[in-house]
C-alpha cells in the first residue's frame, strides 16, 4: 500500500499501559464513542466467525462524518492530539462529547494486534474519498496510512473499524452479556440521544424499553489532596430486566469511563448506579482510572455513594412493599387487622412485611398462588415472626439475597441433601476451624502455654478431635495401659483372646498410652491394620532423650510381646510437644531416613516420628485451607478461644477463670 509511515511521539510503555483494560466490552465501547462522537447516527457492531466456533475479527462501522484525509496524521501523531480537544459539543449535531484525550483509539489494542480504521468522507471538493488507516500492536507508535481514493458510487459516509488476529476468543462478547453491558453503559446517552442506534451483532440496544426508573442525587464535591474541589452526583437507573448490578465511574456528562461493584444489597431490584464527576474523566487522562478505588477522596466519595443508594432502595423498598399490602389488604390474604398498638407489635409487622415482599419477589409461584394457599402460608410466616422475628428474618434475608445462580445451586442441592446436612457439614468445618486456631494460641500464646495442663487438658481436648491426626483415625484407646492397647488391637482383629498377663516395659513397669488410633478400613486384599500411638507433653515440656527413650520403651514392648507377633498390623509412634532438643534433634536428622524419624524397623513394622505441635497445627491449616476459603470463614483469636471455653467447659473452665482473674485490673487503696 502506498502512503505515509510516521511515527506516534511518546513513549511506547506509556501506550502499552493505555492499550490495556479489564473488560473487553470497555475497550469495544470506546469504538462506539468514537463513532458517536463523530455524529453518527447509526452505529453496528459485528462478530466476524471462523468457522470453527470462534471469533476472527471485530468490526465497527459508523455513518458519521469521518476523520479528514488531511488531518489524519495530526490527529494520530501524537496522544492527546484529538479534534475534540477545546471543544464540548460534536461537530455537526452539537452533541456532547464523549472522550477529549485521544487515547481511546490505542484502549481498543486489548482486543487483538491489528487494527484498521477504513475511513469514508467528503474531501474538500464535496466528493467522497476513501483511504485506510492501519496500526499493529507489536508497534503500537507505528502508524501507516494510505493514500485518498475516490470511493465506489455504492460507499456511504463513516468509519469501519476492523480488529483482528484477536488476543483470544472472547466469550464474554459472544455470550450475550455483552448487549446487557452495553445497554447499561449507553444507557443515558441512548436517552438523551434517541436518533442515535446502536446494533451488536443486528440486535438493537434499547436500554429505554427496560428502563423502570432513574433517580439523581447531588453528592458532595470530590475533594483532593491539593485542595481541588469537583462536583459529584449520583444517577441511579432500575431495570426491569436481571442486568448485573454495577457501579460506574463517569465524567461530568455520564459518560461511563470505568466500572467497579455498587457493594450494596438491594433485594428485589435490578440496577446500575453511574457516579458522575469531572475528576473521573482527569484520572482518565492521567492513566490513573484503573487505581481509583485506592485514591482517598475517590473512596469518600464512594462511601457517599453507597450510603445514598442504601437509602434509595431501602425508599422503593417501601413504597412497592406498602402497594403490596393494599393488595394483599384487598384480596383478604393480609394476616393482620388494623394498626399496631404498641412497639412491639409495630416492629413485628415491620419484619413481616420485609419478608413477605422478599418472599413476593423471589418467588413467582406465590404471586399467582390462590388466595386460600396465600392466607395459610402468611399465617405461618406470622406465627414464625412473633416466635423468633431476628433468627428468621436473618436466615430468610440471606438466602433470598442469594444472586439467582446461586439460589439455583441451593435449590439443586437440596434435591441431593437435606438442609440440616448442608447446615451440618459447615458447622463442622467451622468448628474444626476454630478448634486448631483455639488450640494453637493454648500452645504457643504467652498467656495459655505456661498454664495448660497435660493430662486433665491438653489430652482431653485432643482425645475428642481425632481428625488432626488425618481422617484415617478414630479415637480407638484412649488413657489405657499397653495391656489395654494389645486387648484393643486383637479385639480389632475379631479374635477372642484372654489377656492375663500385663504387657511391661523392659523394666517391668506398667505403660500408659496417652493416646491410640486405629485405621477405619483396610485396604482391600489385606489384613493389615494401622495404629497410631501418640505420646503428648505439655507446650512447656520439650521432647529430649528421656521423652524419646519413653515412646521408645512403649513401641519395643508392643514389638517384643508374643502375643502380637501373629497379627498383621503396622505401629507409628508419635512423640508431640512444642519443641525437641538439640540431641534428639540430631538422630532425627539422619540422612538415611525421612526427617522426623527417630526409629524405624521395617521387620517389626514399627516407626516412630517426633513431631512438634507447629507441624501438627500446619498439617491440619493445610488440610482445612481449601474449605476455608470455600467457606469464607476465618476465626480469630477470641472467637476461637471462646469456642474452646464453651464447647470444652468442663476441661478447661478454670483455665479461663485464672485467664480472667489476671486480667482484672488490681484495686488500689483500701478503698
Amino acid at each position: 500500500m502506498a502512503g505515509k509511515i510516521f511515527e506516534i511521539q511518546v513513549q511506547d510503555d506509556h501506550l502499552e499501559r493505555i492499550a490495556q483494560t479489564r473488560k473487553p466490552v470497555l475497550a469495544l465501547a470506546e469504538l462506539v464513542w468514537n463513532a458517536v462522537d463523530a455524529d453518527a447516527t447509526r452505529i453496528d457492531v459485528s462478530l466476524i466467525d471462523d468457522g470453527l466456533d470462534g471469533l476472527r475479527a471485530i468490526r465497527v462501522t459508523d455513518n458519521g462524518h469521518g476523520i479528514p484525509y488531511a488531518q489524519a496524521e495530526e490527529l494520530f501523531s501524537r496522544l492527546g492530539g484529538s479534534w475534540k480537544q477545546g471543544r464540548r459539543y460534536s461537530l455537526e449535531q452539537k452533541r456532547i462529547l464523549h472522550g477529549k484525550e485521544g487515547g481511546g483509539r490505542f484502549r481498543v489494542f486489548a482486543l487483538g494486534r491489528v487494527v484498521d480504521w477504513d475511513v469514508c468522507g467528503l474531501n474538500h471538493a464535496g466528493a467522497l474519498e476513501s483511504y485506510r488507516i492501519s496500526m499493529i500492536k507489536d508497534h503500537l507508535r507505528r502508524v501507516m496510512i494510505s493514500d485518498e481514493a475516490r470511493a465506489g458510487d455504492a460507499a456511504g459516509r463513516g468509519v469501519t473499524v476492523t480488529v483482528s488476529e484477536l488476543e483470544r476468543n472472547f466469550r464474554s462478547l459472544c455470550d450475550g452479556s455483552a448487549i446487557e453491558d452495553l445497554a447499561q453503559i449507553f444507557a443515558l446517552y441512548l436517552r438523551q440521544y434517541p436518533r442515535v442506534r446502536v446494533f451488536y451483532d443486528d440486535t438493537a440496544i434499547d436500554p429505554g424499553s427496560v428502563e423502570e426508573l432513574s433517580t439523581t442525587y447531588d453528592l458532595l464535591d470530590i475533594e483532593t489532596a491539593d485542595g481541588d474541589r469537583y462536583a459529584a452526583s449520583l444517577e441511579i437507573v432500575e431495570w426491569r430486566i436481571k442486568a448485573q448490578r454495577r457501579l460506574f465511574f463517569c465524567d461530568a456528562n455520564g459518560f461511563p469511563l470505568d466500572e467497579t461493584s455498587p457493594g450494596i444489597h438491594a433485594p428485589g431490584f435490578e440496577f446500575t448506579a453511574y457516579l458522575k464527576s469531572d475528576y473521573f474523566a482527569n484520572l482518565l487522562a492521567s492513566n490513573l482510572l484503573d487505581l481509583a478505588s485506592m485514591d482517598p477522596a475517590v473512596e469518600r466519595s464512594l462511601i457517599a455513594a453507597k450510603e445514598v443508594m442504601r437509602e434509595h432502595f431501602r425508599k422503593r423498598a417501601a413504597e412497592t412493599a406498602a402497594g403490596l399490602i393494599e393488595e394483599w389488604r384487598s384480596e383478604k390474604v393480609y394476616p393482620y387487622e388494623g394498626e399496631p398498638t404498641n412497639v412491639v407489635e409495630k416492629a413485628e409487622r415491620e419484619v413481616f412485611n420485609v419478608l413477605a415482599f422478599n418472599v413476593n419477589t423471589y418467588l413467582p409461584e406465590f404471586s399467582t398462588a390462590d388466595e386460600k394457599s396465600k392466607r395459610f402460608q402468611f399465617r405461618l410466616l406470622r406465627q414464625a415472626v412473633e416466635r423468633a422475628p431476628a433468627e428468621l428474618a436473618r436466615i430468610l434475608t440471606e438466602v433470598l439475597d442469594l444472586p439467582k445462580d446461586k439460589r439455583q445451586e441451593l435449590a439443586e442441592l437440596l434435591d441431593r441433601t437435606t438442609l440440616a446436612a448442608v447446615i451440618s457439614a459447615s458447622r463442622l468445618i467451622a468448628d474444626r476451624l476454630e478448634f486448631v486456631r483455639g488450640l494453637e494460641t493454648l500452645i504457643f500464646d504467652a498467656d495459655f502455654k505456661d498454664k495448660v495442663r497435660e493430662r486433665t487438658q491438653l489430652h482431653r481436648i485432643v482425645a475428642e478431635n481425632a481428625w488432626m491426626f488425618g481422617e484415617q483415625y478414630n479415637l480407638s484407646v484412649d488413657d489405657q495401659s499397653l495391656t489395654e492397647v494389645l486387648k484393643k488391637h486383637i479385639t480389632a482383629k475379631g479374635r477372642e483372646v484372654e489377656i492375663d498377663i500385663p504387657v511391661k516395659r523392659a523394666d517391668g513397669s506398667r505403660g500408659i498410652v496417652d493416646l491410640m488410633f486405629s485405621r477405619n478400613i483396610q485396604l482391600a486384599g489385606s489384613e493389615d491394620r494401622e495404629h497410631l500411638v501418640v505420646e503428648l507433653k505439655r507446650p512447656s515440656v520439650r521432647i529430649n532423650s528421656e521423652v524419646a527413650a519413653q515412646v521408645e520403651s512403649y513401641a519395643f514392648a508392643v514389638a517384643d510381646d508374643e502375643r502380637f507377633r501373629s497379627v498383621p498390623a503396622k505401629w507409628v509412634f508419635w512423640a508431640i510437644s512444642n519443641d525437641i532438643d538439640d540431641v534428639v534433634a540430631r538422630r532425627v536428622a539422619q540422612k538415611d531416613r525421612a526427617r522426623g524419624i527417630l526409629f524405624q524397623d521395617d521387620e517389626q513394622r514399627i516407626t516412630i516420628w517426633v513431631k512438634t505441635w507447629s507441624q501438627v497445627i500446619n498439617d491440619c491449616k493445610a488440610r482445612l485451607r481449601f474449605f476455608e476459603e470455600k467457606l469464607n470463614y476465618t476465626p480469630d483469636r477470641d472467637s476461637s478461644l471462646s469456642y474452646l471455653n464453651q464447647t470444652y467447659q468442663k476441661y478447661l473452665a478454670d483455665l479461663f477463670v485464672i485467664k480472667a482473674e489476671q486480667d482484672e485490673p488490681e484495686n488500689g487503696g483500701d478503698g
